[in-house]
């Protein structure tokens, strides 16, 4: 009876001696396991190729076949890299027109004188390390045909004297400079007052100034060819009419009574000292030969000797003769005509003058 209880207690030691046994080999099989899992390499993340970007300086590039100085023909280019670490750039630009001015990230695309079309630009983009460092990029520009050029107006002037004789012509000349070449100008001419006597049509008129006087005259020329409004004006003052004045007339008078109208006369060509003094005698058809001569002659030399008028400026007119004997006093301005005798009058006496009366004494 003792035995058999010893005998049935082991049976549990020998349970958990077997269950440690299992449970220590799990624990290094995961241990090792889990150190082979640790043990693999990590892959290396993959390497970012290099880039480059090809810009024109507009978004849309435009540029005129034929262009001129006005109408630029150059595409400025810009070359943007990225992720090339080593080495120094090189640029190699390739176009299917037109050609590259410069080197580098920014040359410069000359498109002069191409047809109209579409080109394009290319750039590579090296450091010299191998084709794994090599980048591609291009752009585009369109040519279009240059618009028929806007028609210019030349440069009109118009020449026209500061001063006018009066009753002469006046010359307007028109002087064209600049505007569309090749054009043929076609003159056309307007006045604002007078007529135009010559040269309609052509670059120089004369205007007939008569009954102008103390007016200003505008000439107006339209050139035409053009299709435009190409004008020029040019004003000149044409001087009032000067006239002789008649200042006084009187019959055959006593002396004393003629002094009087000569003195009068004489006050007068005092207080215009550019003016002269014209004396108009006419003698009488009945009376003596050369009466009109030597009556004047008679006044001038009261005027010169008793009035202290230079003798320059005072002029005897014989008149001829007429029914009576009378005598006109004329004031000229300088510029006005001289005054003529009257119409009608004779240059001879009649034929038997009548007998002379005895002179009375004064």
């Amino acid at each position: 009876m003792l035995n058999r209880k010893r005998h049935f207690t082991l049976l549990p030691a020998m349970t958990v001696l077997l269950l440690l046994v299992g449970l220590t080999l799990a624990s290094s099989g995961s241990v090792g396991a889990q150190k082979r899992g640790n043990s693999s390499t990590p892959t290396e993340a993959p390497r970012t190729p290099p880039t480059v970007v090809l810009d024109a300086d507009t978004a849309y590039v435009t540029v005129c076949a034929r262009a001129s100085a006005q109408t630029p023909s150059t595409v400025r280019l810009t070359a943007t890299t990225a992720n090339f670490s080593t080495g120094t750039l090189r640029y190699t630009y390739t176009t299917t027109g037109g050609r590259i001015v410069g080197d580098g990230a920014n040359p410069t695309w000359d498109l002069s004188g191409m047809a109209p079309g579409t080109y394009t630009a290319s750039v590579e983009v090296d450091n010299g390390l191998g084709r794994e460092c090599v980048a591609f990029a291009s752009v585009k520009a369109i040519v279009n045909e240059c618009p028929p050029p806007r028609p210019l107006c030349p440069n009109v002037v118009i020449y026209c004297p500061d001063t006018v004789a009066l009753g002469q012509p006046v010359t307007f000349t028109a002087n064209l400079s600049g505007g569309t070449p090749g054009i043929t100008p076609i003159y056309n001419w307007k006045v604002s007052a007078g007529r135009i006597i010559s040269g309609q049509g052509t670059s120089s008129i004369q205007v007939d100034t008569a009954g102008l006087g103390g007016q200003a005259l505008r000439a107006t020329v339209e050139v035409g060819g053009y299709n435009l409004n190409c004008t020029a004006v040019c004003t000149t003052q044409v001087p009032d009419l000067i006239s002789s004045v008649r200042f006084d007339e009187y019959p055959d008078v006593r002396f004393n009574n003629e002094k009087a109208r000569l003195d009068n006369f004489a006050v007068r060509l005092q207080t215009e000292p550019s003016a002269r003094g014209y004396i108009v005698a006419y003698g009488s058809r009945r009376g003596r030969a050369d009466a009109g001569r030597i009556r004047g002659g008679r006044a001038r030399d009261y005027l010169v000797n008793e009035r202290g008028i230079d003798s320059s400026r005072i002029i005897v007119i014989d008149g001829g003769y007429q029914e009576q004997l009378s005598v006109e006093l004329w004031l000229v301005p300088p510029g006005a005509t001289a005054p003529s005798p009257r119409p009608g009058v004779t240059h001879e006496p009649a034929a038997t003058p009548p007998p002379r009366r005895p002179r009375r004494q004064r």
